[in-house]
């Protein structure tokens, strides 16, 4: 049954627009609000788990053919739907597509499957510049409950190697002004020795870092203890090297 409603997604789902029934669904899950801040606190609770533990929602996709990064990227997008830019892929898809690219290996133990997309620019037939992929983090079957019942986390993953290079020269401004449009209580932290920033309100936690070339914004919903996202970006490898 699975099987079928994951053939079911790839058909009428891929290419999600917001709200719009089934093939609404992966965008608009993926996609939060910017909501007004208020002082939130910490829940105790379990440590990380493996991420082996948990399934990978779009990991029986037929594979598209093709090796390079362009060649993957074509054909994901033949998966699209003519509005939504955010595409099912596999995982060794999106290592392929974005060479590099890291996961976090530790998740909350609550966390069962994980989907992922790659985000494209559908005038231009390629990978948006804002983001290039999403991944969401869910404690039930994606797509069967609302997100703020089922869905723990998201992952977003932009190319920004200007900013890594900024960070990296020591040029660019690390306060919290950088965040002041987000309107949202910000600290900054550190992951890997490099400026990260937690910016918190009341939807949950959100830490922003670089590695590599990419920036990643790892949102951890409200009721999630907001301790475990830095353990979360720490515990991050590549996702060619986490077999799934």
């Amino acid at each position: 049954m699975r099987r079928l409603f994951v053939v079911f997604l790839i058909v009428t789902a891929c290419g999600e627009a917001p709200l719009s029934g089934v093939g609404g669904r992966s965008s608009d899950w993926i996609r939060e609000p910017t909501i007004a801040t208020t002082d939130t606190t910490a829940s105790d609770g379990p440590s990380l788990a493996s991420v082996h533990r948990t399934e990978w929602f779009n990991g029986d996709l037929a594979p598209v053919g093709g090796t390079t990064p362009a060649e993957i990227i074509a054909g994901v997008y033949t998966r699209a739907g003519s509005s939504d830019p955010f595409v099912q892929a596999t995982p060794a898809e999106i290592a392929a597509a974005l060479p590099g690219v890291e996961f976090p290996s530790q998740v909350p133990p609550e966390v069962r499957y994980i989907t992922s997309q790659l985000v494209y620019d559908l005038s231009q037939l390629t990978l948006a510049t804002d983001q290039v992929a999403a991944f969401g983090l869910w404690s039930v079957e994606p797509y069967t409950r609302s997100r703020s019942v089922g869905q723990q986390a998201v992952l977003t993953v932009v190319n920004d190697p200007e900013g890594l290079a900024a960070i990296s020269s020591g040029q660019s401004d690390t306060s919290c002004a950088r965040y002041i449009d987000r309107q949202a209580q910000c600290a900054v932290r550190t992951v890997r020795d490099r400026p990260a920033w937690e910016l918190v309100d009341n939807l949950g936690v959100t830490l922003i870092w670089f590695s590599e070339t990419y920036r990643y914004e790892l949102f951890l919903r409200s009721g999630v203890n907001r301790s475990l996202v830095q353990e979360m970006a720490e515990s991050a490898r590549p996702l060619s090297a986490l077999s799934f």
